[in-house]
């Protein structure tokens, strides 16, 4: 039986990577930038602020105004479009069985610790988790498996005993790297056939997982 989950946070147990996507979208425009395509923007899922970053430079040409874009994009997703924030379908029908069952939970999101457990208290999910992993912990960010490495060093199991949930494919192969079982719940992104063979399980909603662990 699995002894640790670990969620990934935006787009698994928070539907904030619809918001992300359109905050990139209307920072990129009110600088008049017109390099930050959906095709760049949907690069950025799963990644941490410092990958991010160098990306937008690529794209944009210099790193100062890639801190103009990658700053204005979270103060709109976490201003203007806070409020419209959401769980995602099963969140807390998911951790309440798994809570129920004995199961320990924690969080590894690419997302840094100052926006990550604000995020998780806001929406009323901090509780259910022991630890929160964050991408300024690691130095190596998704797909690297470095994120749940620790998570699993955190929570004191081996990766026999744990499963990882996401729904990205760097998330996806950061999981299958660290050697536990990979449920996916896909959220933009269609997984291909590569990200498809490193799941356990693929999920319509996170309800779904405490069936699909046997709980």
């Amino acid at each position: 039986m699995v002894k640790a989950v670990i969620f990934d946070m935006d787009g698994t147990l928070v539907d904030s990577e619809r918001l992300g996507r359109k905050a990139w979208a209307m920072a990129a425009e009110r600088l008049g930038f017109e390099g930050v395509t959906e095709q760049v923007i949907y690069s950025f899922i799963g990644r941490t602020r410092p990958d991010v970053l160098a990306s937008l430079t690529d794209v944009l040409g210099n790193a100062q105004d890639a801190q103009r874009v990658f700053f204005l994009s979270r103060e709109i997703r976490h201003g203007e479009l806070g409020d419209q924030l959401e769980l995602k379908p099963g969140a807390i029908e998911c951790l309440e069985a798994l809570r129920a069952a004995g199961v320990s939970c924690s969080v590894a999101t690419s997302t840094f610790r100052d926006l990550a457990e604000p995020t998780l208290e806001r929406m009323g999910l901090l509780g259910y988790f022991n630890h929160v992993t964050c991408g300024g912990d690691v130095e190596n960010g998704k797909p690297a498996p470095d994120i749940f490495l620790r998570a699993m060093e955190l929570e004191g199991v081996d990766p026999a005993e744990c499963a990882v949930v996401e729904d990205s494919p760097n998330g996806v192969r950061a999981g299958f790297a660290s050697g536990a079982s990979v449920y996916l719940v896909p959220d933009l992104i269609e997984p291909s056939q590569e990200i498809l063979g490193m799941c356990r399980r693929v999920l319509g909603s996170l309800a779904e997982l405490p069936a699909a662990l046997s709980i």
